[in-house]
């Protein structure tokens, strides 16, 4: 039996053999559209781009405006308003002068945002709209015919593959079952069937394949589209941007020149020409404190009753350091600590002591070689405070007679104020050499006047340590502890050792 002539034949020689149903699809449908995706995606970006431009010149020119505003109230100084002969506008000079440039020139820079404001609003934006546009357009259109074309060819193969599928179970059980075969089952039937199908498929992916192509070429085109519409996106905001730069710059420009052009003592001759009988005299002598007055300022209650340097052992424990200090007793009753005398460096004391309320040892006799006494007191200071024995030294016996005799004074005459007039002047004031001068007991003992009875004063000033001073240059030939004296005679030094060493324990306890 000769083969049809419709049927194809195929030799094992034939080259180029393809798939009945290839396993892919050709389709780059999905690849294009993320790229238009990506094009998109840049001109949102260049819309954004150049609505931020539009609204940087929209603040600009509210800015400028508030620029405007800030300087309306400029001070006027002595401005000097120049008419020139050629009938311009009055010419300003001075500081004057160079705010009416700014609040001129920011009037034009308002402007001038503002309508670079609306060139990027009225073109720009659109134009870049425009591009979005198409670009969406481009995405449905691709979608709309990429997508048919491929179920088309997806449902032609589903058809072949079908009609194959039954051509091979016809063919495999040809042959081996009797009887009268069925018509439409003859595999040559369903073999026709197949290139029928087949046909149809192949000219389903042919006209996909042309689509495909047809897109692909329109792809250059409309990129070339894109780009040229941000090339003119670009110019437009470049000329907008120039314009205004230029009226910026030309306002600037002459907004610095109404300003470096002042001359730098322009305003200042003018004000001193206007102001001479005001402003001070430059040939007046200078304010100083000696020539001050004030009232009180000689009052006796602000002249202390004696004053200096002297040094004070420390208060604590087994400590031999003395400190020297500026030392005031002022007619309140007060034996006040100073760092130093200047009042401008230390105003107020540092140490204070309320000498009526104090218990004021004897001096150490002149022939010890120690200028010392001790005072037991409180310091007035602070507001929680609880008694210590303080000791005193000064740099010679007669100094010791002065600030002793006056703090003895001060300290037995009661509360109260005191005047310079009324301080006691004791003996030893008018003899400083004299060696009857009182000397320190055994137990400190409160003078007369003192706020602590006998006893009580007694068992206080036993209480209290004897703390020796580090040795300087000036009693380094007294060097052993001060020995305890009574009213006749000098005990000896292993008594006074014991006797301060009770103090220092009794104290800490």
């Amino acid at each position: 039996m000769a083969e049809s002539p419709s049927a194809p034949t195929t030799s094992a020689t034939t080259t180029g053999v393809e798939e009945a149903i290839p396993l892919e699809i050709t389709d780059p449908t999905t690849v294009l559209i993320q790229r238009l995706d990506s094009w998109r995606h840049v001109v949102d970006l260049l819309h954004d781009y150049g609505e931020g431009h539009r609204v940087m010149y929209h603040n600009l020119s509210r800015d400028y405006e508030k620029i405007s505003k800030s300087v309306h109230d400029a001070p006027r100084f002595d401005s000097v308003e120049t008419v020139p002969q050629n009938g311009d506008k009055p010419a300003r000079e001075g500081i004057s002068g160079g705010f009416f440039a700014i609040r001129e020139k920011s009037e034009v820079l308002i402007n001038a945002s503002t309508e670079a404001e609306k060139t990027i609003k009225s073109t720009v934006i659109p134009h870049v709209d425009r591009l979005s546009h198409d670009i969406k357009e481009h995405i449905r259109g691709l979608k709309s015919n990429g997508f048919k074309g491929v179920k088309d060819v997806e449902r032609a193969r589903a058809l072949t593959h079908k009609q194959i599928e039954l051509l091979g179970q016809h063919t495999s059980s040809f042959g081996i079952f009797s009887g009268k075969p069925d018509a439409l089952k003859d595999p040559y039937i369903i073999y026709r069937g197949v290139l029928c199908k087949l046909d149809s498929q192949i000219m389903k992916e042919n006209m996909q394949t042309d689509t495909l192509l047809s897109i692909q070429r329109d792809f250059k085109t409309f990129e070339s589209h894109v780009v040229s519409g941000i090339h003119q996106m670009f110019k437009l905001m470049d000329q907008t941007q120039n314009t205004f730069w230029d009226f910026q710059r030309e306002c600037y420009g002459a907004i610095t020149s109404a300003f470096t052009n002042i001359p730098q003592e322009f305003e200042w001759d003018k004000f001193v020409a206007s102001n001479k009988h005001i402003l001070a005299d430059e040939n007046a002598p200078k304010r100083s404190i000696d020539r001050v007055k004030f009232p009180n300022q000689d009052h006796e209650s602000t002249r202390p009753l004696i004053e200096g340097v002297i040094q004070r052992k420390s208060t604590m424990a087994f400590s031999k350091t003395y400190n020297s200090a500026y030392y005031v007793v002022t007619p309140s009753k007060f034996l006040h600590q100073f760092a130093s005398k200047d009042y401008v460096q230390s105003p107020e004391p540092e140490f204070s002591i309320y000498l009526p309320d104090a218990n004021i040892g004897a001096m150490y006799p002149k022939e010890t070689g120690k200028n010392k006494f001790k005072i037991t007191a409180k310091d007035a200071l602070k507001t929680i405070s609880t008694k210590h024995t303080y000791e005193f030294k000064t740099s010679t016996y007669d100094d010791l007679v002065k600030w002793w005799n006056v703090i003895h004074d001060v300290a037995t005459s009661g509360s109260g104020t005191l005047s310079r007039k009324s301080t006691l002047t004791s003996p030893a004031q008018l003899e400083p050499e004299s060696t009857s001068s009182p000397v320190e007991p055994t137990v400190d003992i409160p003078v007369a006047g003192t706020s602590l009875a006998p006893t009580e004063a007694a068992a206080e000033s036993a209480r209290s340590p004897v703390e020796e001073p580090v040795s300087t240059s000036v009693e380094s030939a007294y060097q052993t502890p001060a020995s305890v004296v009574s009213d006749t005679a000098e005990p000896p030094v292993g008594a006074e050792t014991e006797t301060e060493t009770s103090k220092v324990v009794t104290d800490n306890h």
